[in-house]
């Protein structure tokens, strides 16, 4: 990773600021010219990772160690703006917000709405259409006024994928209808709510570039003078291996939005960073996932290559922007955390970063199952460090970042085993429903068994192979779908077949729902047993959209 210096202790330090493009509100705050002024300097050499906060996708970090540098949320489904608030103001990224614009009490999208709106209607002052969208216009500035107040930059990014047509905001029989959209937006929340933290981007939709070319869709673009930072949303091409398509996009944006920086303001992932920086692909001033990883669209191998690519910034490479309050940033970035973190006789070895983004780091606590079980101190940005006689068992490896001012942050959790081995590793598995049942033993956490959909009830069971003393089973979870409660029972007989009577040996209830790696590491007496059997009762969070994603089993035991 790079921690660059010289010329974000420049752009920090400024007091006067000139921008080579005048943002579109003159009267943009300080801390928003700075943040332009910083990604003009860095516009075609680097692009800024971003990432899409949702609950429906898995967290990036906890994959590849690193946080973004842009995180994008939804102003609709913001949630408690005091945490986010604070969130922001600790970690000191930069903040996108988009908005799915629930017009009416209805549907953003065209074809789940109950009453199709009329954009003429709602731009023409004096109709109840007009009226409806002011006072939308004025709850949602109130929100954005509680972000100003803290000082908080926001790059605002309304009516997105604007000439996509799946949104009710896309006029596409008078596109110009949505530019006075836009329009009145911008004079609105600048001129009188005075909304001086907002940064304006404009971002397109993909599509059959003949059917939508340039000059048809520059009708739905408001005009430079209202427009900060433009870009496009691009989906179904290849990040690794395409490049005519990232050029393609790009040179029409180029041509709606002249002059101005283009950002990938949602993809399935970040373009091959080796083709950008080979001048292959565009460099695009930022690259924002809307999936988490993994994902189909997203795989971990990926998102730790672009993400740990010297051509693409995460938050502990970005400037601090002046704020000398902000947690340090830490990752453990080896071992992974996909299954493969055994140590069976070994000690073990782990590598990472903590980087000051305040006062300087003072010393990193290691822990296992929030124990300490390790420190550095005064460590150096990148860092290794070995866990040496390590107690046998199974943990939670967590890093810890302490600054000189007491501030800290916690690193991405490792499933971590030590002195055992899993016994349930590739060994036969028997389901009630559902896909893929040796994916629950196959050692990664990225495949999984997948029970039907219907299946509020469900079992998985494992034959170990021959009878043997078994004290705890772990289950790591997939994305969402885990049960709030569950049984683990164990057997005895040479086949499946002869197992007359099943041992319940330990009962979970009311157990949190969890969005993802939901981890239940249940310890019981000891017991002598071949199979074993999960049996699943209810769904946590009533999540009934899918059947039990089930990761993996794991059985530790002893090394012999």
């Amino acid at each position: 990773m790079r921690f660059l210096s010289g010329l974000f202790a420049v752009l920090i330090c400024l007091h006067t600021v000139s921008l080579a493009i005048e943002p579109a509100n003159p009267n943009l705050c300080q801390e928003g010219k700075e943040l332009l002024a910083f990604f003009e300097s860095i516009y075609g050499k680097q692009v800024l990772a971003g990432y899409n906060v949702y609950p429906h996708t898995p967290d990036d970090y906890q994959q590849t160690a690193r946080q973004a540098a842009i995180w994008g949320r939804d102003i609709r489904w913001l949630g408690d703006v005091e945490e986010v608030v604070s969130h922001v103001r600790a970690h000191g990224y930069f903040l996108t917000l988009h908005w799915h614009w629930f017009f009416d009490e209805d549907s953003a999208w065209t074809r789940e709405r109950k009453k199709p709106v009329d954009l003429a209607k709602v731009i023409t002052p004096g109709t109840q259409e007009h009226e409806t969208l002011m006072k939308e216009l004025a709850a949602t500035a109130d929100v954005l006024e509680r972000l100003q107040k803290e000082g908080i930059v926001v790059l605002w990014r309304p009516l997105h994928e604007i000439d996509g047509g799946w949104f009710w905001w896309t006029n596409l029989n008078h596109p110009e209808n949505t530019a006075e959209l836009w329009r009145i937006m911008f004079r609105y929340f600048t001129d009188e709510r005075k909304l001086n933290n907002l940064i304006w981007v404009y971002s397109a939709g993909v599509g059959d570039l003949k059917k939508k070319p340039a000059e048809w869709r520059r009708r739905f673009y408001p005009g430079d003078a209202y427009v900060d930072i433009s870009g496009i949303d691009i989906y179904g091409v290849d990040p690794k291996n395409d490049e005519t398509p990232y050029w393609d996009y790009y040179k029409l944006m180029e041509e709606v939005s002249p002059g101005k920086m283009l950002a990938l303001c949602e993809c399935d992932a970040i373009p091959n960073p080796d083709k950008m920086a080979a001048g292959k692909t565009p460099k695009w001033l930022y690259a924002l996932p809307w999936w988490g990883c993994p994902s189909p669209r997203r795989s971990v191998e990926w998102a730790r290559f672009t993400m740990g690519h010297e051509l693409v910034l995460t938050l502990d490479e970005i400037p601090t922007m002046g704020r000398k309050d902000l947690v340090p940033q830490i990752g453990i970035v080896e071992p992974n955390d996909d299954g493969s973190a055994w140590f069976p006789k070994s000690e073990v070895t782990m590598s990472g970063y903590a980087v000051s983004r305040g006062a300087a780091v003072a010393r990193v606590e290691f822990l296992a199952n929030d124990e300490v079980i390790g420190t550095l101190e005064k460590p150096p940005a990148h860092f290794s460090w070995s866990w040496v006689s390590p107690r046998a068992g199974t943990f939670d490896l967590t890093a810890r970042a302490v600054d000189t001012l007491g501030r800290t942050n916690t690193s991405n959790r490792i499933h971590l085993a030590v002195g055992v081995t899993n016994a349930a590793k590739n060994k036969p598995v028997r389901v009630s429903s559902g896909e893929h049942p040796q994916a629950a033993v196959d050692g990664s956490y990225y495949t999984s068994w997948r029970a039907a959909k219907d299946a509020e009830e469900a079992t998985c069971e494992i034959d170990l192979g021959q009878a043997m003393a078994v004290s705890q089973v772990n289950l790591i979870w997939g994305w969402k779908i885990h049960p709030t409660r569950f049984v683990i029972e164990v057997g005895s007989g040479e086949s499946w077949d002869q197992v007359r009577d099943w041992k319940t040996v330990a009962t979970m209830e009311n157990l949190p729902w969890v969005t993802w790696k939901a981890t239940h590491r249940v310890r019981f007496e000891p017991v002598t047993a071949r199979f074993v059997r999960i049996r699943m009762f209810q769904r946590a969070n009533r999540q009934t959209w899918s059947g039990y994603d089930l990761a993996e089993i794991e059985i530790p035991v002893p090394v012999k």
